[in-house]
């Protein structure tokens, strides 16, 4: 199962795992992004969430929350989000039917204005419990998943994906899911220091 959320990940890469570089088509001598790049800054943050010191990512979601979301399961480990870059992760499971996960990565050295280079990415401009944030999703398909990448603090980000295992969801339930989380993530962190 874990696999299976690894691969759809990766399905967000040109080859290495992490990697939403900006992926370009040579088309007669000039070069094309294949989704739109979102303008303007995101919205101000409401209040600074300082990751520094934050080691283990499973702590973003109480046991209340976790019942709340479905999940049964929390395994702590790195996620490349930001290539070459591990993060504090945590893969929060739902292991009976549906079987989903939401990804939850806390990035203290890469800001939100990663996502900003379109690639085989399609960023669009959202505000999460007040904070600006990046919704990210594999260009061109509608089943993959849903990803928020929440500006919490200069350079820093909350990246919240939700990912389903077995069942379809639409992109509408998927990114509802993700806010969710991502919603649920930022409270708690909130009282982390």
């Amino acid at each position: 199962m874990l696999l299976a959320a690894l691969v759809v990940l990766a399905g967000c890469t040109t080859g290495e795992v992490g990697n939403p570089n900006p992926q370009t088509t040579s088309t007669g001598g000039s070069s094309t992004s294949r989704s739109a790049e979102p303008t303007g800054d995101v919205p101000t943050r409401p209040v600074e969430i300082k990751l520094d010191g934050i080691t283990d990512a499973c702590t973003a979601l109480t046991t209340d929350q976790r019942r709340e979301l479905g999940i049964d399961e929390a395994i702590n480990e790195p996620q490349d989000v930001i290539q070459g870059k591990d993060s504090p992760g945590c893969s929060f499971q739902a292991n009976s039917r549906p079987v989903f996960s939401y990804e939850v990565a806390l990035v203290a050295d890469e800001g939100v204005s990663y996502w900003q280079g379109g690639g085989n990415l399609d960023v669009e401009r959202k505000t999460v419990a007040g904070f600006g944030a990046y919704q990210v999703t594999l260009a061109g398909t509608t089943d993959a998943d849903c990803a928020l990448a929440v500006d919490v603090a200069e350079g820093q980000q909350v990246f919240v994906s939700f990912l389903p295992i077995t069942d379809a969801f639409t992109q509408d339930e998927m990114c509802q899911n993700a806010t969710k989380g991502a919603e649920m993530a930022l409270a708690t962190l909130q009282t982390l220091k």
